[in-house]
């Protein structure tokens, strides 16, 4: 349950990145300085989010260098950014409306950086220690999450509701491009309704009344978040197991061939000639 929780706030927290800069581009002087503590805080529980998921899945963050004790340059990387992004939302704040609003359009698509940039590692989370795939697979899973997050940050973020048809078609495109095993694992246990529910709630809550939109959003990103989860254990259970029984079978299938040829025949040396005798017959 923790994981889907923190699947859940990452979503909204990253989400509400790009969205509350762009949207509040079109807002008055003091609307956008409304909104600018809003992305902070959002960013401050997305940050604390991710930060829960490293700790509860160690080894897949150690095996992909993500987590802090890791030490390694992505993980820098990664700090970084996330304070350059936390010390940009603090000048906007800061300057109001002497920040105008192509500033803060600017600040939107870098926000669409941070939240791409955390679906991205949300991806590599899930690999784990196990087999990536093919690289661009691994990207087109990281946009499906990013298009999710986005039409569920708009349960707060202001303005109108557009994106859900997107992120509609981003969960069916999520069951495509993941791993074979996965996805099959997931139909054959029945564990892609949760994916199913929250298409048809994120497809038709810009036609729900304007009360119920932004309740059937929030509904649509759990369980948007508990079909994450899902194909996130399963990749957890199933990848390392097909990659583990494919290395044992091809070490087998070495070390059944070494006996073969050890036990097929044996050089032996009679009167200064070679010949071949199989083992049988010694």
């Amino acid at each position: 349950m923790i994981d889907i929780l923190m699947t859940l706030l990452t979503l909204l927290a990253f989400g509400l990145q790009p969205l509350l800069p762009w949207r509040a581009a079109g807002l008055t002087a003091e609307g956008r300085r409304r909104w600018a503590p809003l992305a902070l805080l959002a960013l401050a529980a997305g940050a604390f989010a991710g930060l829960r998921l490293f700790a509860l899945h160690p080894d897949a963050a150690l095996a992909q260098g993500l987590s802090p004790r890791s030490g390694t340059r992505f993980a820098a990387a990664l700090l970084v950014l996330l304070l350059g992004w936390m010390l940009s939302l603090l000048l906007a704040w800061i300057a109001g409306a002497k920040l105008e609003t192509n500033g803060w359009r600017v600040l939107g698509l870098f926000g669409a950086f941070v939240l791409f940039v955390a679906s991205l590692i949300a991806e590599v989370l899930r690999i784990g220690e196990g087999s990536a795939g093919p690289l661009a697979f691994v990207f087109a899973l990281a946009f499906c999450r990013f298009l999710i997050a986005l039409g569920g940050a708009e349960a707060l973020a202001p303005g109108r509701q557009r994106l859900g048809p997107a992120a509609a078609l981003a969960l069916a495109l999520y069951l495509f491009f993941l791993p074979r095993p996965v996805s099959a694992a997931l139909f054959a246990q029945q564990k892609v309704l949760p994916f199913a529910a929250a298409a048809l709630l994120f497809a038709g809550a810009r036609w729900l009344p304007e009360r119920l939109r932004r309740p059937a959003l929030l509904a649509a990103t759990f369980l948007a978040g508990v079909g994450l989860t899902l194909a996130a254990n399963l990749s957890a259970s199933l990848m390392p197991a097909a990659f583990d029984a494919v290395v044992r079978g091809r070490t087998n299938g070495r070390v059944e061939l070494a006996q073969a040829q050890a036990s097929t025949s044996v050089l032996e040396t009679t009167n200064g000639r070679t010949c071949e005798v199989p083992v049988e017959a010694r």
